[in-house]
């Protein structure tokens, strides 16, 4: 029978469930992160989007889990145990990666931010960038060693428009899409040419500050639920990978044996 394992990464804003065979991600999932679920609440959804792909739950070796939501986390830890029936491994600072953690603090880096890093280590030539949308925009760089060496955090594009609309009273929350020109002809329009090509415009900044830091051109990756938003607006990825955290969940359950 094939090694089938389910991948859990819950961030602030999405839980992104993934399902393995060996290799291959076969279907993946996305529920909301709701800290006010109980563990029941959340075991009933993850066996109902099991069953709705015809995914048996005693046909997994197991689960892993990467969570930067501490009241988050031991709600699906205990609902992974119900729905698998048997606890999941977790990803922390501790959990054997392959990947150094050259940092003042190893303590402080977050899951989610190891999962993305080891994946990148493995997938991609090294150094390498990574750039992941979501509720923070978060670069983080490896280099050849693999090491992870250093990270920059920024507001993720969702967290800027939302801010922007109830801190200016005149400004509404209007849907992101991209805009047609920097020209903008209203305020939609003003909005939405401010906040992508800004936001495209940090990105190329950080990463080009990145790259002289590290003295080699590295390849630079995007992931997360928000990149096609800003992959539009500019030339600096070389990879477009939005499940890239659930890969490094893979390899880090192949490291646990």
């Amino acid at each position: 029978m094939s090694n089938q394992i389910l991948t859990v990464d819950c961030g602030n804003t999405h839980i992104k469930l993934g399902v393995f065979r060996d290799q291959d991600l076969v279907t993946s999932f996305r529920l909301a992160t709701d800290p006010q679920k109980t563990s029941d609440e959340y075991a009933v959804l993850i066996r109902s989007l099991l069953a709705g792909d015809h995914l048996a739950p005693e046909r997994f070796s197991g689960a892993i889990l990467a969570s930067v939501v501490p009241p988050v986390q031991p709600l699906l830890e205990r609902a992974l145990e119900k729905v698998l029936g048997h606890p999941c491994a977790l990803v922390d600072a501790g959990t054997r990666t392959g990947l150094r953690l050259d940092v003042a603090h190893p303590a402080e880096v977050g899951a989610d931010l190891i999962c993305l890093a080891v994946a990148a280590a493995r997938s991609y030539p090294l150094p390498a960038i990574v750039v992941s949308f979501g509720t923070a925009t978060a670069f983080l760089a490896v280099n050849h060693e693999p090491a992870l060496v250093g990270a920059a955090i920024a507001p993720g594009i969702l967290t800027a428009a939302r801010s922007l609309s109830s801190s200016a009273a005149k400004l509404p929350q209007i849907e992101l899409a991209q805009p047609k020109t920097a020209l903008g002809r209203n305020t939609v329009e003003a909005m939405r040419a401010g906040l992508i090509f800004g936001f495209a415009g940090l990105v190329e900044r950080v990463v080009g500050e990145m790259s002289r830091e590290i003295g080699r051109r590295p390849t630079v990756v995007a992931t997360g639920g928000l990149l096609n938003l800003i992959s539009q607006a500019t030339r600096v990825f070389d990879h477009y990978e939005p499940f890239l955290s659930l890969q490094g969940l893979r390899y880090l359950w192949e490291m646990r044996s």
